[in-house]
């Protein structure tokens, strides 16, 4: 008898087999997908709190950074008034002459405004009329006992004078320059309506606040040390917010700046573009103290931030990978019989893609990290992150450049550290460097933020200090430098002190870069052999 040949597998086994293959490959792909789309929504939540932890960091660093800028401004301000010996409107036009808007955001104008009572009224009014300010009529406000008078002032928006005016009847204004006053510091106010906007419509009236610095006459004036009057500059909250923080919003972010020092607290200025997001967990703040005020800064996000982060990558994911689930599926019900191979070719291209795309990735950003490392090492000192002497070199041929347009005083100022050599052998080079980053920073502190500070080699520093509205402003910030350099320094448990030579040099007309560079070594040169510990100006300047 001829042997049975075995019977082939029941047509509806082979079937179910195929079907359960088909299932099992269906429902992995949905499972896959729902746990993809779930690790892209954390990942895409991780994402904008760490993109409103910068915001965060910005806004603040631009609030911060620009109240410098009008503490800085008003004190060499104050400093080039109190040297005058006798102030005239002339001069006072000539020393606020390089002021703006866009150097000041938000600045309506600025005025010098003096104390009286009604006594001293006429002979304050003759007193200044004398000085140049011919059409001035003083005009006291309410009952007051004490006047605050404005008799000098430099409108920055278009609108007309305000020389006359009794500021007395603002109370937000009188506390603000009384605080300046009793403290010898520059003071910002409580939020209110300035007086030139209050004649405005409600809706374009805008919350504002005063800045002010008091004018003490100079040593060698006939009145030194004595109260002349204060500096106050009006700022208006929305613009102050919009010029500042333009960059920063985007439309992402909607932030509000108030004032915590008033109950309640009042708000300053807000940018609210954009659909704000409800609930707590990505909102943001910081109490800010400025010119001895409190600041609340708030940052909520918009829906445009999770526009800007997410990129619809959940709902792509899930078609992507819904789609994906069914091509598998049908290429698996077709090739059933095939699914082994197919499967471990798609395993080896998907591998080989990843793989692809990472060493993609890593190479992409491998470039950018060269190309931003040999920028910064270009342009900057390695050590400190100051500006290098090329760069430096190349900020005092610009400012060079703008002088012979528009006149602009600006001076060069070589700093050497007087001791240091002593430091760097004694407690070795690691302490060395740890100092030159502690005095860089200090330098730092000791200028404008539109100022340039400069490691040119080993301890010798240098400042570029533009725009001055008087020569005399080197030789403030030169005396900031010697003042905070010799302040004692914590290296790694043992205290050093060191002190400064300075070397100044102004522009003049016909000087190149080489010139000022060289006229500011030599007189810091001169500093050093004269004593240390001191600033001379170079010669001929």
């Amino acid at each position: 008898m001829e042997p049975i040949a075995e019977a082939d597998p029941p047509t509806g086994r082979r079937r179910m087999l195929a079907w359960l293959v088909v299932l099992v490959v269906a429902l992995s792909g949905a499972g896959a997908t729902a746990v993809a789309v779930v690790e892209v929504n954390r990942a895409e939540e991780r994402y904008a709190a760490q993109l409103m932890d910068r915001y965060d960091d910005d806004v603040e660093r631009a609030v911060t950074a620009q109240a410098s800028v009008f503490a800085n401004t008003l004190t060499d301000l104050a400093a080039a008034v109190g040297a005058q010996d006798e102030l005239t409107a002339v001069g006072f036009a000539e020393i606020m002459s390089g002021l703006n808007r866009q150097r000041l955001p938000g600045a309506s104008g600025i005025a010098f405004v003096v104390p009286a009572t009604d006594a001293q009224t006429a002979a304050v009014q003759a007193e200044w009329q004398r000085a140049g300010a011919t059409d001035l009529r003083l005009t006291p406000a309410g009952g007051a006992a004490e006047h605050l008078y404005i008799v000098l002032d430099r409108p920055f928006d278009g609108a007309a004078s305000l020389a006359g005016r009794d500021l007395s009847v603002t109370p937000q204004l009188v506390e603000a320059v009384h605080v300046a006053g009793r403290t010898g510091a520059f003071t910002i106010g409580a939020a209110y309506v300035l007086m030139k906007d209050r004649g405005l419509p409600v809706a374009q009236q805008q919350s504002s606040f005063t800045v002010s610095m008091p004018v003490l006459g100079r040593a060698g004036t006939p009145d030194a040390g004595a109260l002349r009057g204060w500096l106050v500059m009006g700022v208006r909250g929305g613009d102050f917010l919009d010029q500042v923080l333009h960059l920063e919003a985007r439309g992402a972010v909607h932030i509000r700046l108030s004032d915590a020092s008033t109950t309640p607290a009042q708000t300053i200025a807000a940018v609210t573009a954009g659909t704000a997001l409800a609930g707590d967990r990505l909102r943001r703040g910081h109490t800010l103290t400025v010119g001895q005020r409190r600041w609340d800064l708030s940052l909520t996000p918009t829906t445009r931030l999770l526009g800007a982060t997410d990129r619809r990558l959940a709902l792509m994911t899930g078609l992507g990978g819904a789609a994906l689930s069914v091509l598998l599926t049908a290429l698996v019900a077709i090739l059933a019989g095939a699914r082994n191979r197919a499967m471990a070719q798609v395993d080896e291209a998907t591998t080989a893609l990843r793989r692809d795309i990472a060493r993609r990735k890593a190479t992409e950003e491998l470039l950018r990290e060269r190309e931003l490392e040999l920028r910064r090492l270009a342009l900057h000192d390695p050590l400190t992150g100051l500006a290098n002497r090329i760069l430096l070199r190349e900020r005092v041929q610009h400012a060079l450049d703008t002088h012979a347009r528009s006149g602009h005083v600006f001076a060069v100022l070589f700093i050497d550290l007087d001791g240091f050599k002593q430091v760097n052998d004694s407690l070795g080079h690691a302490a060395g460097d740890a100092l030159l980053r502690q005095v860089s920073t200090r330098l730092a502190q000791c200028v404008r933020a539109s100022d340039t500070v400069s490691r040119y080699g080993g301890d010798e520093f240098a400042v570029l200090a533009e725009q001055l509205a008087a020569a005399e402003d080197a030789l403030v910030t030169a005396e900031r430098i010697l003042a905070a350099v010799p302040v004692p320094y914590d290296l790694d448990g043992t205290t050093v002190t060191v002190s400064a030579s300075v070397g100044i040099a102004l522009n003049a007309d016909h000087l190149t870069t080489d010139d000022i560079l060289r006229a500011a070594d030599e007189a810091m040169y001169r500093a050093k052999t004269s004593g240390k510990d001191r600033a001379v100006l170079a010669s001929g300047f």
